[in-house]
């Protein structure tokens, strides 16, 4: 079912308060502005603005292993304060880089990376990932656990924990080498071809599905190893034994288990979301070239031939809610950037599924380094109308905004990242498309706007976040409700600071986002210091099933009182 229009869409369920049509897809409704004052991408508040923060070689955190948890615990409330004040709105946190965990875990040891010593706990005793779901959600940011399926070691200084899997079963795993200028075979990973390492992944991802109030669980490139597959007599023979359908060829083969474990994944998060009300979306972000030929002119290694994992395959069967290609490429390159990102958007779009395209931040400080014009052209690539069914874009990584290099952070906040936004609803099989209820009680103190938590919504949600946003006038309020720039902040508390100037010049609506970030909206009633309650007559509202109403007003400092 194709979901998209040749309008600018929307892809947050809103009232449309402006003469506009409604799409309904069996599970949400998207709402399309038709009209000549349309936002454009470039300021529409549905952006995922992502960061990697790989854990794996200390590279982003935590930095220092032998550091204490009270130690690691500030260095990370220093990231998600960095990246809330430069305008992210999502954290993918790595906590499983190598069968081992940077949580509390009965099946996979502590990690190396978070300790030094595989298996061995912190002490003081602490959950980082639980620590930092909390730590993202009081930011209004939200949190991804990243997870590596199949890698289990990829260092020989590191001495595995007897409980790693590994050790536990050394028959699921084999060596391969890192990448094509590995000399040894330093990689150790588990072997895609076993039923038992599949189900053994999956009981991984139900712990944590089930434990942990995160936002989505996230794959990255690593599959079978870069540096190909020689067909070595234990892949032969797990592909004779492991092979009830006759699947003509071994590469066909390993695709296929690829395949059987992200469906499997998939399946089990859509399970854990309708069982117990939660909304965790799953996502992978594949190496950046599908198949070597795919767009035309553009050649070199691929998922499909190197890493025998087929994202296509995934968006047909309908086993992601969204892909991130990894385009860490520079636009007019030989692998250029806006060639593979339009086709990786083309196929999303065909799938009705979301993107967000990942981008190389790393070549900033990296052979030939990039200036910032490069980040700046790709997200403003990413923005065009052309790009339907993008949504956002993930940084790889961390380092480079937590160095601020060549004065990144500064450039993107006054430019790209000028106004905040919030990441689009996912769509689909076991996907929340009820809305909140609008803020109850919302009143005004002197230079504070505050609000109530409202009662639950009918699938039994709160609020978990909540937006302030600011116009000059009621008319406005509707014009431009979907325009970013409008936004004074997300939050998760119940009040927010505002300015003498504000106060005195300024509408206001504060508005519900539910943990997938389902928005409720009626911009159409205003309340105006020193003017009795305005209704804007001149628009045609188009009512929205499931949609509350939201109160927009302005301070009402003699009586204490709100609309």
């Amino acid at each position: 079912m194709k979901i998209f229009a040749p309008y600018f869409l929307f892809f947050f369920i809103t009232t449309q308060a402006q003469v506009g049509t409604s799409i309904t897809t069996p599970k949400a409704s998207l709402y399309i502005n038709t009209v000549a004052t349309h936002i454009s991408k470039a300021t529409a508040k549905g952006e995922l603005r992502g960061v990697f923060l790989p854990s794996i070689s200390s590279l982003s955190w935590p930095t220092n292993r032998k550091a204490t948890p009270a130690e690691q615990q500030a260095e990370l409330i220093t990231i998600l304060d960095n990246l809330k004040a430069n305008g992210y709105n999502t954290v993918f946190l790595q906590v499983r880089p190598e069968c081992d965990a940077l949580y509390a875990s009965e099946i996979d040891p502590w990690s190396y990376w978070l300790t030094g010593t595989q298996g061995k706990a912190p002490s003081p005793l602490w959950d980082p990932l639980e620590f930092a779901v909390t730590e993202a959600h009081v930011r209004g940011l939200d949190l991804h656990a990243w997870l590596n399926p199949y890698r289990v070691k990829q260092t020989s200084a590191m001495e595995l924990a007897p409980n790693n899997v590994a050790k536990l079963h050394p028959t699921w795993t084999f060596q391969a080498k890192l990448d094509h200028t590995d000399k040894a075979l330093t990689l150790k990973m588990l072997n895609p071809g076993l039923p038992a390492v599949r189900d053994y992944i999956v009981s991984v991802i139900q712990d944590i599905a089930n434990r942990y109030d995160i936002d989505g669980i996230h794959f990255d490139d690593y599959f079978y190893p870069y540096s190909g597959m020689e067909t070595t007599p234990q892949d032969a023979q797990t592909y004779i034994d492991n092979n009830p359908t006759c699947i003509a060829t071994i590469e066909d083969w390993r695709r296929n288990n690829v395949n059987l474990m992200i469906g499997m994944v998939y399946d089990t998060l859509q399970t854990i979301n309708i069982s117990k009300n939660k909304n965790i979306v799953f996502g992978v972000s594949p190496f950046g070239i599908w198949k070597s030929g795919t767009p035309s002119n553009i050649s070199g290694t691929s998922s499909f031939n190197a890493l025998f994992c087929d994202p296509i395959a995934w968006l047909n069967s309908g086993k992601v809610d969204y892909l991130a290609p990894q385009l860490y490429w520079k636009i007019t390159k030989a692998q250029d950037y806006i060639a593979l990102s339009k086709w990786w958007n083309d196929q999303a779009k065909l799938y009705s599924k979301q993107l967000y395209v990942s981008q190389g931040y790393y070549r900033m400080d990296y052979t030939n380094p990039w200036e910032i014009s490069e980040i700046q052209n790709q997200i403003n690539h990413n923005r065009q109308p052309h790009m339907d069914a993008t949504f956002g874009q993930i940084a790889y990584s961390y380092t480079v905004i937590k160095n601020n290099l060549k004065g990144l952070n500064g450039t993107l906040n006054s430019t790209q990242f000028k106004y905040k936004s919030f990441a689009p609803p996912i769509l689909g099989l076991g996907k929340d498309n009820i809305c909140p209820i609008k803020p109850a009680n919302i009143r005004f103190e002197p230079f504070k706007i505050l609000w109530d938590t409202p009662e639950a919504a009918s699938d039994g949600d709160l609020p978990v976040k909540y937006v302030v946003y600011a116009f000059d006038n009621p008319t406005e309020a509707i014009s431009k409700m979907n325009d970013s720039s409008k936004i004074l902040d997300i939050v998760s508390g119940n009040e927010f600071a505002l300015t003498q100037t504000q106060m005195n010049t300024k509408v206001f609506v504060v508005t519900s986002l539910d943990k997938n970030n389902n928005e409720a909206g009626d911009f159409t009633e205003t309340n105006k210091l020193g003017l009795v309650h305005t209704k804007v007559n001149e628009l045609v509202i188009n009512p929205v099933p499931n949609v509350n109403p939201i109160n927009i007003v302005v301070p009402d400092l003699y009586n204490k009182k709100s609309i």
